[in-house]
């Protein structure tokens, strides 16, 4: 944080009144524009949520490590004139949740939570102000874990956590817990209810009543997906009955997935009385938005084929080659039918997923063509300026919604 900031303040003096908007850190230009768009309003307040696959010592799709995030974020910060608070968070952490293990029946129970553990305990290190620590995914087992064993394995590594932070003399975080996925067995609202109060007792026979207060965020399942389409909705009335559970014990609800919900959807959640909404893909999108627009400029621009970048055809093709794109595509799709399907959604693939592949060589020097083209042969248009700002109109139509635009 830049400045002296209170989460559970913020979020207890708006209820009902705002919503907290967690923007996924992608990429630079996502980055950037929440800060612009930070820095334009007075009731913003950026957080960013950061996944093991995106942030996790140098081992995300980012290349950006915990520190090296938070550097980014306060460097952008200064460049842009934000001189406000800035909420840096963990989204699922927690075992079988990194690129070390993710999926992966081959790595021990034990050594996945050792590895959830080291990555708190960088996040810690590095300052982040919200852990998400979600211990439901198990990849060696066959079934979806129960909720006791869920409660217990979240209970265990936030006992680690606070043992080092603790040891180390660090400042308390808050936690988020729970997860939207229907693996983590605990969409419905009486199992939602049961998860909350099996972690409260588990915390308590840990001797941890201190971090039952630090408690923030629990995730709930209210409809949001993602979905190669990029359509999505939701459900306002298991919104309410989630937001009452929660209320009751003092704590907040967390969506995730709010992704290409439309404004008139988006607009209920403060209403509603929702803590805070992630948004990730939505945004990454709009940077493929942004450089498409680009690559039209430059094909009105440049005569000579040979010297176009081809930006959109080459991000697509390391899209589809590279993305995890078959995990949102329609369940139980032969081999052939797949291939069927990421031919007809070429397009949806690059826009929905194709974040995981900004960083592919191929794409990166497209990119850099493109951008050399349209600065040499398109007059008055930066690049770098039209796709952060393509972003940030994004990003602002939640600050909007959210009733974050004082």
């Amino acid at each position: 944080m830049t400045v002296d900031f209170d989460t559970k303040t913020w979020l207890d003096e708006r209820r009902s009144d705002a919503t907290l908007l967690g923007v996924c850190p992608m990429s630079e230009e996502i980055v950037e524009a929440t800060m612009r768009e930070a820095a334009a309003t007075t009731d913003f307040v950026p957080m960013f949520i950061a996944t093991p696959r995106q942030v996790d010592a140098e081992r995300g799709y980012t290349g950006w490590s915990q520190e090296q995030l938070i550097e980014f974020v306060d460097e952008t910060a200064d460049s842009v004139g934000y001189d406000g608070p800035t909420v840096v968070a963990r989204d699922h952490g927690g075992p079988y949740q990194s690129t070390r293990d993710r999926d992966d029946p081959s790595v021990p129970l034990e050594d996945a939570m050792a590895f959830a553990t080291e990555l708190f305990v960088r996040d810690l290190e590095s300052g982040f102000d919200i852990l998400h620590v979600d211990a439901t995914e198990d990849a060696t087992a066959d079934e979806i874990l129960d909720l006791d064993e869920v409660a217990r394995r979240t209970t265990e590594l936030i006992d680690a956590i606070e043992d080092h932070r603790e040891n180390e003399g660090l400042d308390p975080v808050y936690y988020e817990v729970g997860t939207e996925e229907i693996t983590g067995g605990m969409t419905e609202a009486d199992d939602f209810e049961r998860y909350v109060d099996l972690l409260e007792e588990s915390l308590a026979d840990a001797d941890r009543e201190d971090v039952a207060d630090r408690l923030l965020f629990v995730v709930g399942q209210i409809g949001t997906t993602m979905r190669i389409d990029m359509q999505n909705d939701f459900d306002p009335e298991k919104a309410r009955a989630l937001q009452s559970i929660v209320a009751e014990r003092d704590l907040f609800l967390k969506v995730h997935y709010t992704d290409w919900l439309d404004d008139s959807q988006l607009s209920q959640f403060p209403e509603i009385g929702i803590g805070a909404a992630n948004v990730g893909p939505e945004f990454a999108a709009a940077i493929v938005e942004g450089l498409e627009e680009l690559e039209a400029k430059e094909r009105d621009a440049v005569d000579d084929e040979a010297s176009l970048s081809n930006f959109v055809e080459v991000f697509s093709e390391a899209a589809v080659r590279d993305s995890p794109w078959e995990k949102f595509a329609p369940k139980d799709l032969s081999e052939p039918e797949l291939e069927e399907f990421a031919e007809e959604n070429r397009r949806n693939i690059a826009y929905c997923v194709g974040r995981y592949v900004f960083n592919d060589p191929d794409v990166v020097r497209a990119r850099e063509t493109l951008y050399e083209n349209v600065e040499t042969r398109v007059p008055g248009t930066d690049p770098h300026d039209h796709v952060v700002e393509t972003v940030r109109e994004t990003i602002h139509r939640y600050v909007e919604s959210f009733d974050m635009d004082a």
